[in-house]
């Protein structure tokens, strides 16, 4: 994927409120300029996160119809593909 598909793929990242490693995702997302959507999955996106990811654990970013897992991994595949 290059860096202009990155800018029409549909990006949503799992999130909660008291996870820093979902703010450290969220702020690489912001720093590559790309549009996404936040899931709050304290509140009602925790079964979409086990479905999606087989885990409870987040953050989870979803690039179109791709699942990625783990903060460190999130956000060097970001780089890899978006910068």
């Amino acid at each position: 994927m290059d860096a202009t598909l990155c800018k029409t793929a549909e990006i949503k990242l799992y999130t909660g409120a008291y996870c820093p490693y979902c703010r450290l995702v969220q702020k690489e997302l912001e720093r590559l300029e790309l549009d996404y959507e936040v899931v709050d999955a304290d509140a009602d996106g925790r079964d979409e996160v086990i479905r999606l990811s087989g885990q409870r654990a987040i953050p989870i970013l979803t690039i179109d119809d791709e699942v990625l897992v783990d903060s460190s991994h999130i956000i060097r595949e970001l780089r890899r593909r978006c910068a």
